[in-house]
């Protein structure tokens, strides 16, 4: 068929424009002013019941291999209504992104052989067609010349006329069902009890100019960013696009450059080994204690091991299969597993003295992740037909989903309160204000008296009146749990401090 798919798109416009409207739609109802309600898992199925359904319309088969994405993609939608924390939503939005994106490159392309480059290339390539694929919606629809005019004239007129009907009626119904539900009490708390279940009227309450625009813009970014996405997908080419076969560096040069490095790894890897894992301290700079020592270092260390991560991916694409040097990027490796192992112990020696933060957290959550990368580039330097670019995809995926669905805020909260024999006024105050409200049930756990010690009990008290001012009248669409928890955990304070004495505002 010498026919591409973004022509066959362009003469099926109208079910296509038809479709992403609908999804526009949805889209506003779902995440207008509710970026993190229960409402938005409700929107990634969606997304991935109108994709399934627009690439059928194209006649692409849907692959097996395509549920674990779905599978991902859901289980991003359901961490972010049960987490408070901004950081989370954030990247929740840009995981569910990029495995929509990863999803579609592999349903309508081979990326069977497809090189760690070639898989970056063509993400970069879809953006760029995403991007240009914008206007596609406002085409006019263009004339089929060899379909049954008849019969084509026929649906459409049918089409029309539904579609008449439909804005008819609604336009119609603006006007009467107001007086209607003036006229019958029954009649009006009826509505009102139903429509108070999603509360719709949030939307609406302050229907200005300003909110009207942004309900437009809303559903603008829905109808014509599905629409956009699936016809940049189809922009690109169908069928085996392999990676080139280009000209291999001189491997001379590769086992060169790495055996320089596998030589100062190695050194520095021993240094390692023997002054901070065995803690021999002999030999350690005058005037220097074995704890600072520990603690210096780390972030030198982990930018280090990104470095040697993008170095090695380098050197197996751009140098040929070569012995030597695979034992010597195989030896970079493993000393960059080293370094890592250092930077998570320095860490670990940093929150026994210090406390968790956030930053740390996630610092010791991007080691593990970094380490079990480089378990596959170990393997693919030695095994190059590795598909590398999708075990990376699959480890970050797994394990940031698992990040994100632990609600690490609320674990911080809980071992610093746990670990901390008495929490001063800074503790708190990062507690209240350093985290999200993931950690408000844990603020629980501080000792009431040591609260009013430490001059704290009125900030926190702050805390809890601004969570019931802020999620008090939160409705069934803007439900979060995080957010749920915190609004009980607030009428809980006030419980316990007047059982406690302690007059509250």
């Amino acid at each position: 068929m010498n026919e591409t798919y973004i022509e066959k798109m362009r003469k099926d416009h109208g079910w296509f424009l038809r479709m992403s409207l609908i999804f526009g739609i949805i889209f506003v109802f779902c995440i207008y002013r509710n970026m993190s309600g229960i409402t938005f898992p409700l929107l990634t199925a969606v997304m991935i019941c109108f994709s399934t359904a627009f690439l059928r319309r194209m006649g692409i088969t849907f692959s097996k291999d395509m549920i674990p994405y779905g599978i991902g993609i859901m289980l991003l939608g359901i961490s972010t209504c049960r987490t408070a924390s901004g950081f989370l939503h954030f990247f929740n939005y840009v995981g569910i992104l990029l495995l929509f994106c990863g999803a579609a490159l592999h349903q309508v392309q081979d990326d069977r052989r497809w090189g760690f480059i070639q898989y970056v290339k063509k993400f970069f390539s879809l953006a760029g067609m995403w991007i240009i694929s914008f206007v596609e919606p406002f085409r006019r629809q263009e004339e089929e010349k060899d379909v049954d005019n008849k019969g084509g004239m026929l649906k459409n007129k049918k089409t029309r006329a539904v579609g008449v009907g439909i804005l008819a009626a609604v336009l119609f119904l603006c006007v009467v069902l107001p007086l209607l539900m003036m006229s019958d009490r029954i009649f009006s708390r009826f509505f009102t009890d139903f429509f108070s279940l999603f509360d719709l009227g949030e939307i609406f309450d302050e229907f200005n100019l300003g909110n009207l625009i942004g309900i437009l813009i809303t559903f603008l970014i829905g109808m014509t960013g599905i629409y956009a996405f699936f016809a940049g997908v189809f922009r690109m080419k169908q069928g085996d696009d392999v990676e080139e076969n280009r000209k291999k560096a001189d491997t001379l040069t590769g086992i060169t450059f790495t055996g320089i490095l596998a030589a100062v790894y190695v050194f520095y890897s021993a240094i390692q080994i023997i002054y901070l894992f065995l803690r021999l301290d002999t030999g350690l700079p005058d005037g220097m204690t074995y704890s600072q020592y520990a603690h210096e270092g780390f972030w030198q260390l982990l930018f280090v091991s990104v470095i040697n991560f993008a170095a090695v991916v380098i050197c197996i694409q751009v140098f040929g299969e070569n012995r030597i040097l695979g034992i010597l990027l195989c030896t970079v490796s493993v000393c960059t597993c080293v370094m890592i192992l250092s930077a998570a112990y320095r860490m670990m020696l940093y929150v026994g003295e210090y406390d968790l933060t956030f930053l740390r957290v996630l610092v010791l959550w991007f080691l593990a992740v970094l380490m079990v990368i480089f378990f596959g580039v170990i393997y693919s330097i030695f095994r190059r037909q590795f598909r590398l670019f999708r075990y990376i995809m699959a480890v970050i995926s797994v394990m940031y989903i698992g990040f994100s669905l632990l609600r690490p805020d609320g674990l911080i909260a809980e071992y610093n309160i746990a670990n901390t024999k008495s929490m001063n006024y800074e503790d708190v105050m990062y507690l209240l204000y350093g985290l999200s409200e993931d950690a408000a049930p844990e603020l629980m756990e501080i000792d009431m008296d040591n609260l009013l010690e430490i001059q704290a009990f009125q900030e926190v008290n702050y805390y809890f009146n601004e969570i019931q001012k802020r999620y008090g009248d939160m409705s069934l669409r803007t439900w979060n749990l995080s957010r749920s928890s915190a609004l009980d955990t607030a009428e809980m304070w006030k419980e316990n401090a007047g059982i406690n004495g302690i007059a509250v505002e």
